[in-house]
């Protein structure tokens, strides 16, 4: 959808994170409301869990509906959250939680734990598993089977709604010694031919479960770009401990040590739009202070011509602080880089007072200055102190705040470029009738003419390969070690789709 023109000040991507577990889009009142609170603090954007743990909070042919009592019969939040939302120039993602599909013991009809849970026979067992067999309720994107049903869900809704963009969450492992279905380690140990099980600390097999994430994220930012040429892909990623200082630091960070999930070379080969870091610091700690500005700084130079916004964790800390450390996002790298913007984490619990005041049983105590006085701020002050001047009671020391507004005043989302003036194409394309030896099977894209760039690309569990960022042109597309080849024109703007037969 074209959204109408806002006033002539620099592009921003403001945006609220707000999830299914708390009041905010599960009603018609809740939706009005939250569109008058982004207008209130001059959001451009929400992102809205709409799947929570392998529901729907919409109408989907693949997964059932949510069992939320909270949602009335009949009705569609996503809908509605759209509707509402583009009247006023909002853009809408729907943010879906991807790997984990249970939370809780009560599962709604149809869920696709009931038939492909842990106890499901054979290859039909699509669940993630800890090295010593214990699952989490997490789909393992190692197995073919699990990542199609996964990338199918993201797809079903951009064919249903209007949306602006989805968005990943989730979208990795839970720690190193996590990814053990037994589908997924016969598989590394045929590509790699290795026997047995591998360490959780395997360097071969902590490349291979990152290449498995990588590879869902490939395949969904092709199929989507190949239905809906302009949606924007975003990923709400990682960004625990303390950031990286320079190229050779990303390797030692937890996003890609711990949990196998390499973001920053999703930006750089552009299978996601905007990175979300979920950069949720508490500035009242010094030493997480630091993290958070180290990572700020990091990724305002690390974008790779795609876009990155900042995630404050606005329910850790008191309003002035999410204000400062909103402004200290905005603000330039060192060496001159700016982010797109940044997305606040959450609308639900939007300060520090405010989440404490939620908690059963809290009290003063609870606060990390060990105040004398306590004095809940509401979600509204929040917001309005967001665009305007505003005032209120610290509870740390009964005295009034005064705070600087980081929005005053509505502007654009910035554009990307990539998506709104394509210049490249893409492909995406299938081994047919496939044995084992098409998993992991390696094509090299040569060009024909004038173009000088050659890819390699490898294809996955079900023989599916992709390529994006391609030059137009004619190449000669061939599956290594065979004789099997097939000439591509490649179209700016287009997914080219290409079948092989079998190997």
């Amino acid at each position: 959808m074209q959204l109408p023109p806002l006033q002539s000040q620099t592009p921003e991507f403001r945006a609220f994170w707000v999830d299914a577990f708390n009041p905010g889009f599960k009603t018609p009142q809740e939706v009005t409301k939250l569109i008058a609170d982004a207008k209130l603090a001059n959001a451009n954007a929400i992102v809205a869990q709409v799947r929570r743990r392998g529901d729907a909070f919409y109408t989907s042919a693949i997964e059932p509906r949510t069992i939320d009592p909270n949602v009335p019969p009949g009705f569609d939040p996503l809908q509605d959250l759209i509707d509402k939302a583009h009247t006023e120039g909002i853009e809408v993602h729907a943010w879906m939680v991807t790997l984990p599909v249970v939370s809780g013991k009560k599962l709604p009809a149809g869920h696709v734990w009931q038939t492909h849970g842990p106890n499901a026979p054979g290859r039909d067992n699509w669940a993630m598993l800890t090295s010593s067999g214990e699952a989490q309720g997490y789909l393992d994107p190692g197995h073919p089977d699990a990542l199609d049903y996964t990338v199918s869900v993201y797809l079903d809704l951009l064919k249903r709604y209007d949306v602006d963009g989805v968005q990943l969450d989730y979208v990795r492992y839970g720690g190193p010694n996590w990814g053990y279905n037994p589908t997924s380690i016969a598989r590394f140990n045929q590509q790699s031919g290795r026997t047995g099980k591998p360490a959780p600390n395997d360097p071969a097999w902590m490349q291979w479960r990152r290449e498995q994430v990588t590879n869902l994220v490939r395949k969904l930012y092709v199929e989507a770009l190949a239905i809906k040429p302009r949606v924007k892909v975003t990923a709400a990623t990682i960004a625990w401990g303390d950031g990286p200082a320079n190229d050779v630091g990303w390797y030692k960070t937890q996003p890609y040590r711990e949990v196998l999930q390499d973001w920053r070379a999703w930006l750089e080969e552009g299978i996601i739009d905007m990175a979300m870091p979920m950069t949720y610091q508490r500035e009242y700690k010094r030493s997480q202070k630091q993290a958070y500005d180290r990572w700020i700084e990091y990724a305002k130079d690390h974008q790779y011509n795609r876009q990155i916004a900042i995630g404050p964790g606005n329910y850790l800390n008191y309003i002035e602080d999410t204000l400062d450390q909103i402004r200290r996002a905005e603000a330039p790298s060192a060496r001159g880089n700016r982010v797109a913007g940044t997305v606040l984490y959450s609308y639900a619990s939007s300060n520090l007072y405010a989440n404490i005041e939620l908690r059963s049983g809290a009290s003063s105590r609870d606060l990390p200055r060990q105040p004398w006085k306590y004095v809940p701020q509401s979600n509204d002050v929040f917001y309005n102190a967001l665009s305007h001047p505003a005032e209120y009671v610290d509870g740390a020391t009964g005295k009034t705040v005064a705070t600087v507004p980081v929005w005053a005043m509505p502007v654009a989302i910035p554009d990307m470029p990539w998506k709104s003036r394509p210049r490249a194409g893409a492909i995406a394309g299938n081994l047919q009738q496939c044995d084992r030896s098409c998993d992991g099977a390696s094509l090299t894209l040569h060009p024909i003419g004038g173009i000088s760039e050659v890819r390699q690309l490898r294809a996955d569990g079900t023989g599916w390969f992709g390529a994006i960022e391609l030059s137009p042109g004619s190449y000669q597309l061939k599956v290594d070690g065979s004789q099997i080849q097939q000439t591509v024109n490649v179209v700016a703007g287009e997914v080219i789709k290409v079948n092989f037969a079998s190997l």
